[in-house]
């Protein structure tokens, strides 16, 4: 991290950061902990959680020895309170229905509680997250080289990328990877301030990932992923402009882009045969929208149609009955009753409750109310992250990375309930920390081990 900001703890007399004081042993673990927190993008497990938790402890115990700290604001109580909303309305429907409600995953909306005190938690470790950074490189890098299948992939076969419960899990990692190995190279190769080692060893190793995902996500056959990064790539390849010379990123982006067309133009027949039943599907549904043909009578007759592709068909099921259950009660959605609502529905047969789309999973359960909410919550992270890029506390590149990898994630939610995943939870963890850090930075806020001593006091001594 870029510390550009006067350091509040270091000019102020008498005063030590709370993790100046902290033992070797601690720091070791809590990087290891963070990697932990990251570690849903290589390999699918509740491991984040137990991270999240011992982290959060971790930092409570500092924050509440610390003579000096930073106080909780409105945005602390908004992410907390959201999180009382959230587990009172669980608590009442569990104890007030006879079969005892509980949804399905509902309590994980409760999550945001955690957000302020995983804030602290990176305020701790900041001076030890570039090596964390790297170790993540270095983490991924060896699983995506002990898991690769390319054998399979030009054969044309399906592949799970890393150690995941699906390849579209697989291919959504492999995509956020691709974005945080840009922005973390990128980094490098413009700013001199960082571990010179470090630099070194990602401009090696940059080039492998970069390879290795790409040749993932084309394995794994992920429609929903192929559009996500094929609308995210133009836009990184725009910001990449802004960092390189203009002659040399040129270069560099058209380069890139012919790899990535001679290698599309190499497959066409497997990637027709892959998206073409779905890409022509979906233009007919367009078609007779357009037509001037009911909505809902266009859905119903492609889920009937012997001619749509059973991964859209099962989607469009789904889809439509989440739409019946969130009209029924749009505003505060059905809480953790929602399931007994989907039994009700016009496609109740399907065997998933796993929506698969990200903000219909919202909608079901907090209708407009919690999309609000939680939409005014990450607008308040992605300002927070802005000012701190304005204030020069962190490089342009953890901005970039930030804001790039939650648009990627946005557009993957169209077609998954990645927010439901480990990668999603673990990355609203991830992200949501780094915000809270950059808003208290911002407000020059830190935690001291000692209290401060009085200019006036220290020159009368």
């Amino acid at each position: 991290m870029n510390n550009l900001h006067a350091d509040l703890a270091a000019e102020t007399p008498g005063v030590a950061k709370a993790a100046s004081t902290m033992p070797k042993a601690v720091a070791i673990i809590g990087g290891l902990l963070w990697l932990f927190l990251a570690s849903p993008t290589v390999v699918e497990s509740d491991a984040y959680r137990y991270a999240a938790a011992l982290l959060s402890l971790i930092a409570l115990y500092y924050y509440m020895r610390a003579p000096v700290r930073p106080r909780t604001d409105w945005i602390g109580w908004l992410c907390m309170g959201w999180a009382f909303y959230v587990m009172a309305r669980f608590g009442i429907n569990y104890w007030l229905t006879p079969q005892h409600d509980i949804g399905a995953s509902d309590w994980l909306y409760a999550f945001p509680f955690f957000f302020p005190i995983m804030g602290v938690a990176f305020l701790i470790y900041e001076e030890l997250m570039e090596k964390i950074v790297a170790a993540y490189f270095t983490m991924a890098l060896i699983m995506l080289v002990a898991t690769q299948h390319f054998r399979e992939v030009f054969a044309g076969e399906t592949i799970r990328p890393l150690i995941m419960n699906n390849q579209i899990h697989g291919a959504v990692a492999c995509g956020m990877i691709v974005i945080f190995t840009l922005f973390w190279l990128l980094h490098y190769l413009t700013e001199k301030s960082g571990d010179r080692r470090i630099a070194r060893f990602a401009y090696i190793v940059s080039p492998f990932i970069f390879a290795l995902c790409f040749i993932a996500i084309y394995g794994a056959k992920s429609k929903g992923v192929w559009l996500a990064l094929g609308i995210t790539l133009p836009l990184m390849a725009l910001i990449t402009l802004t960092y390189l010379r203009m002659k040399s990123g040129i270069i560099a982006i058209v380069a890139v882009a012919a790899l990535l067309i001679a290698g599309i133009y190499g497959v066409r027949h497997n990637l027709d045969k892959t998206a073409g039943p779905t890409v022509s599907a979906a233009l007919a549904m367009v078609e007779n929208v357009t037509g001037g043909h009911d909505l809902g009578g266009v859905v119903s007759s492609t889920i009937s149609s012997t001619n749509t592709p059973v991964s859209m068909d099962e989607r469009l099921q789904l889809w439509s009955n989440s739409w019946e259950v969130f009209s029924s009660a749009p505003v505060f959605g059905w809480g953790s009753k929602w399931l007994e609502r989907w039994y009700q529905t016009r496609y109740a047969h399907i065997q998933y409750t796993l929506l698969h789309n990200g903000y219909l999973e919202i909608l079901v359960r907090y209708g407009l109310f919690g999309a609000a909410v939680m939409a005014f919550i990450l607008g308040v992270f992605i300002r927070a992250v802005w000012r701190a890029r304005r204030a020069g506390i962190i490089p342009r590149a953890a901005w970039h990375a930030y804001i790039v990898c939650i648009f990627f994630f946005s557009l993957t939610l169209l077609s998954n309930s990645n927010n439901r995943l480990a990668i999603g939870e673990g990355f609203a963890f991830a992200s949501s920390a780094f915000a809270c850090w950059c808003h208290m930075r911002t407000k020059g806020e830190y935690l001291a081990a000692s209290k401060p001593v009085l200019q006036g006091a220290t020159a009368g001594a």
